[in-house]
């Protein structure tokens, strides 16, 4: 059986690094894009093609281990892992402050964001980590199409990385930290098309969310987590902004419908004047 769940993992991770270098390619394609049509299909693909392989393929990964309670109860194996956190747990019904203490750290954070944005309009330039300026939407129905996008990255890949993969590594390896390592490496150069500073940032954040896992017992924390960083990155502050950028278009437009008075012109009036 061990032998068995190695071989699939292998196949697993070969496939993997297979789509990193596909999603590379494509994406180097992708930032050649001129027509906005061009783009939301891109969007469309990178959202339903996903969603099946992590999310549907991560499910069925659970499923044939029976261990689809691992999304709502860290599986036993990780128990070595869960010990500092339940020795130094909240008090029960904390849960929530701590979700809206996040939540208001984030805003906080979008409008320091968008403060700096104001600043920074004259070059146009957001500040992202990693090679994704390119994937950031243009007009509104790039926007909407990155919504689902966001919304499915957080979901599927949350399941697959988070659940699914460690749990596929455990069976194979019996190593926690092989499972823990290995996940964690594998969600960052599934990012390899943003470059090194992407994989590591998305690296970084893939610790940070295998931690929510983990000290919430469920994998909702840090679905809803992902969901939220994408949402912000790929919606909301694109959003900021393009309004940001229209008003500022909109303050020009109005300085230049008000033409000074030409120089012949103000010699007239001030001659007809002294006379």
């Amino acid at each position: 059986m061990v032998l068995v769940d190695s071989l699939v993992l292998l196949v697993v991770l070969c496939g993997l690094a297979w789509m990193s270098w596909r999603d590379s390619r494509d994406y180097a394609a992708f930032k050649k894009f001129d027509s906005s049509a061009d783009r939301v299909r891109f969007y469309r693909r990178w959202t339903v093609v996903p969603m099946a392989l992590f999310g549907v393929g991560g499910l069925a990964v659970l499923l044939t281990f029976g261990r689809l309670d691992s999304l709502y109860s860290v599986p036993v194996e990780f128990a070595p892992l869960i010990a500092p956190f339940e020795a130094a747990s909240e008090p029960e019904g904390s849960s929530f402050e701590t979700v809206l203490g996040m939540a208001i750290g984030l805003l906080l954070g979008l409008t320091i964001t968008a403060v700096v944005w104001r600043r920074r309009l004259k070059k146009m330039s957001q500040p992202v980590v990693g090679d994704i300026e390119a994937l950031l939407p243009r007009n509104g129905k790039e926007v909407a199409c990155c919504i689902p996008l966001a919304l499915n990255a957080g979901i599927s890949e949350e399941i697959f990385y988070r659940v699914a993969l460690p749990l596929l590594v455990l069976e194979a390896t019996g190593s926690i930290s092989a499972s823990l390592m290995i996940s964690i490496a594998a969600f960052g150069l599934a990012h390899w098309y943003q470059g090194l500073k992407g994989v590591l940032a998305t690296s970084a954040m893939g610790a940070l969310f295998f931690w929510f896992y983990l000290s919430s017992g469920s994998v909702i924390k840090p679905i809803a987590m992902h969901v939220l960083i994408d949402m912000i990155g790929l919606v909301i502050r694109p959003l900021v902004s393009q309004y940001l950028a229209r008003r500022r278009a909109s303050a020009e437009a109005s300085e230049g419908a008000l033409p000074a008075m030409p120089a012949g012109a103000a010699t007239v009036v001030e001659t007809e004047a002294s006379t």
